[in-house]
């Protein structure tokens, strides 16, 4: 017989991931969330998932909070569709675990709604939530809770995909004001245990919330060896979940197949779930992209994951970045030079199976 609130998750949330531990393990097996290689993963899973029209529940610990902080963060900005929620365990007596934290100081960190297991339909007011500021949902919980009976939801499921993306013309800085603008409503509702500072009124300056405003957008460098890739990628229609770094142009004018980031490392995962085609960089792939890839491969989950090795860091200063095919091998990856047009071009179809493909170029030098 499973928990109230096992039951009201079943009810609201149409997919649902997770990493075992202490106080969630008996949670995830009455819901039987998928279990993923990591937290970050799980969340990345889920905002593909919210990005499709689904509602997703992402089960972890409180130490897993920690993992997945960066996607948590970055979807505040980037915006949702369909409602995510993050089911936290904590445990304040450190019965199963090293370390004792109150997973609600989160809501202050990524400015999102935290909900208190007090009311009659928690895991429905998260998803609610969620929508109405598009953006992740916390519903923290404690051992004892798992005691107490909850509403199904069936009542006030919500309009499920309510949510919204960032205006896609916001610049990164407007998409900050933005974000932080739903402050107010979010502390009348009672969403912040803890203090939450807005941004300070005189550091709104109109002309730098949009590009538009602005008057100009990155782009690709000129000489760039990647060009006929974003080419190729806008002619065909292809949608894709960019990475941090010089993929996240595919966002920008003159390009717009690029529709969501969520933070370094996330395209692959959030795009298994979503368009089924991911842009990344070299970098952001070793640095916290391949547990997904990891993940995907072990599930035999589709995903066409284009990669852009330049071996830097080039939107930060050109550091050095170690060879991503000796990381790669795994997943049996298609490599290719820049200049092979026809190559690249026909590689680029999703497909039913995980495909990497490896597209070699040097930045052009300043």
């Amino acid at each position: 017989m499973s928990s109230g609130l096992g039951d009201a998750v079943l009810a609201y949330a149409d997919t649902r991931y997770a990493v075992p531990g202490y106080p969630v393990t008996t949670l995830i097996e009455e819901t039987g969330a998928e279990l993923v290689i990591n937290e970050k993963v799980a969340l990345e899973y889920a905002l593909g998932d919210s990005l499709s029209g689904k509602r997703s529940c992402v089960i972890v610990k409180h130490v897993g909070m920690n993992v997945l902080a960066d996607p948590l963060v970055h979807a505040t900005a980037q915006g949702l569709k369909a409602g995510v929620v993050i089911v936290a365990g904590d445990d304040p007596k450190a019965f199963g675990t090293q370390t004792v934290q109150d997973s609600r100081l989160y809501g202050s960190i990524a400015v999102c709604p935290v909900i208190e297991m007090s009311g009659p339909d928690p895991v429905g007011e998260a998803f609610r939530a969620s929508e109405r500021f598009s953006r992740v949902s916390i519903l923290r919980f404690v051992p004892d809770d798992l005691n107490r009976p909850w509403n199904r939801g069936q009542e006030s499921y919500g309009v499920k995909g309510s949510g919204k993306v960032a205006d896609p013309d916001l610049t990164m800085y407007g998409r900050a004001v933005s974000a932080y603008s739903a402050i107010p409503d979010m502390t009348k509702a009672g969403y912040f245990p803890f203090t939450v500072r807005p941004l300070a009124e005189d550091s709104r300056n109109d002309a730098f919330l949009s590009r538009r405003a602005r008057g100009s957008s990155r782009t690709l460098c000129p000489g760039c060896p990647f060009k006929f890739v974003f080419d190729t990628l806008q002619e065909k229609g292809i949608q894709v979940i960019s990475d941090t770094g010089c993929s996240l142009l595919a966002m920008s004018p003159p390009y717009s197949f690029g529709i969501a980031n969520y933070g370094m490392g996330s395209s692959a995962g959030v795009a298994a779930h979503a368009t089924g085609v991911a842009l990344t960089g070299d970098y952001a792939l070793i640095h916290s992209g391949i547990q997904a890839i990891i993940d995907l491969h072990a599930k035999g989950r589709p995903v066409l994951l284009i990669v852009l090795q330049n071996r830097c860091m080039g939107t930060t200063g050109r550091q050095s970045v170690p060879d991503v095919c000796s990381y790669l091998g795994f997943a049996d990856p298609v490599v290719c030079d820049a200049g092979e047009h026809e190559k690249i071009s026909g590689m680029m179809i999703p497909g039913e199976k995980l495909r990497v493909l490896i597209i070699q170029g040097e930045c052009p030098k300043e």
